[in-house]
């Protein structure tokens, strides 16, 4: 491993225990992709099994799945000891350069271990998902708050765009602006991932339940702290997850995405199929979905697949013309 790679190691913390890394096929500089396997086979080696024992105070959301082997850990940026806030942010880097939506040449360039750390006027939400057996990091999905320095409102001129609107060239909340909701109660979905070396076992089917279930319990503690939520995401994938529990997403169809060629993250819409921008206020019926959610994991619902886990979601909601809008505190027509 290279000396940049040893030195994360030793910052990141948490155990190590080795496993194969493939080699990014996105970069041409041999170098860069030498610095990316480094860097991915670090990642693949950390164990985080201390990590809900050194939790600090209670957690949004505590899943633990004795059927699926899981357990899920939600909080915010403070909650998490800086060791393990890197190893996330890590396993977050670590998972683009697989997928090449990342610049290998920009991360070799700086050196970069892991993604940047918060620098936030409001807290960040991070849902961490824990195989219960090796530690290992299995899914990992995030809330990130605005770059306000104040609260302003969601059609105020001067707030600074999410990055999603930013890309897409578009204004995602507006449509929800009304007196009292600014944009420190409005937060972009981030990295909903899924370790990409797990096999396609029961494990790989609960990940992004686990993760939709600890974003849901989290905005259920939260209450007003989180009125809204945007991001952009692809059809069948987190588009089809959020939808099933409950939100009632505006989708904005057609954009051309793109970021500076400087940027790290350029490569990520340069995809065949682009993710959509989203926004959609928190639900109001919430406590159902997440019954639902939680109590198949944990073996006590009366569903006995997930085939009926989703049709019994699907079957729940309402014509879009009439679901209570938490957001405006009414009715949508």
């Amino acid at each position: 491993m290279s000396a940049a790679g040893r030195a994360a190691g030793r910052a990141a913390g948490p155990a190590l225990r080795g496993t194969p890394a493939p080699e990014p096929a996105g970069n041409g500089d041999p170098r860069a992709r030498r610095y990316a396997r480094d860097i991915i086979r670090l990642h693949d080696r950390l164990s985080y099994r201390r990590l809900p024992a050194e939790f600090r105070g209670d957690p949004l959301s505590l899943v633990e799945d004795p059927h699926g082997a899981l357990v899920t850990v939600t909080g915010r940026d403070s909650q998490f000891p800086s060791r393990y806030l890197k190893g996330m942010l890590g396993f977050r880097l670590a998972q683009y350069l697989r997928l090449d939506w990342i610049s290998a040449a920009a991360v070799h360039r700086t050196a970069a271990f892991h993604e940047p750390l918060p620098h936030s006027p409001v807290e960040n939400i991070h849902t961490v998902t824990l195989c219960a057996r090796s530690g290992k990091i299995r899914g990992y999905v995030g809330l990130a708050c605005s770059a306000d320095t104040e609260s302003l409102p969601l059609d105020s001129a001067c707030r600074t765009p999410f990055p999603t609107e930013a890309a897409h060239g578009i204004d995602l909340l507006g449509r929800y602006a009304r007196p009292g909701l600014g944009t420190h109660q409005a937060f972009e979905f981030k990295r909903f991932l899924r370790d990409q070396t797990m096999p396609r076992d029961e494990q790989h089917t609960r990940v992004p339940w686990h993760l939709m279930l600890g974003i849901g319990e989290a905005l259920l503690r939260l209450g007003d702290d989180v009125r809204v939520v945007l991001g952009d995401a692809k059809e069948h994938v987190a588009l089809r997850h959020l939808r099933l529990v409950g939100f009632d997403l505006h989708v904005v169809e057609g954009t051309s995405p793109c970021l500076a060629e400087s940027d790290p993250m350029a490569p990520i819409y340069r995809q065949t199929v682009v993710a959509k921008p989203f926004a959609a206020p928190v639900p109001a019926d919430m406590t159902w979905y997440r019954d639902v959610v939680r109590s198949y994991l944990d073996g006590t619902s009366d569903l006995a697949s997930w085939h009926a886990v989703i049709t019994t979601l699907a079957a729940h909601r309402r014509p879009t013309g009439h679901r209570p809008d938490p957001a405006r505190g009414g009715v949508r027509r």
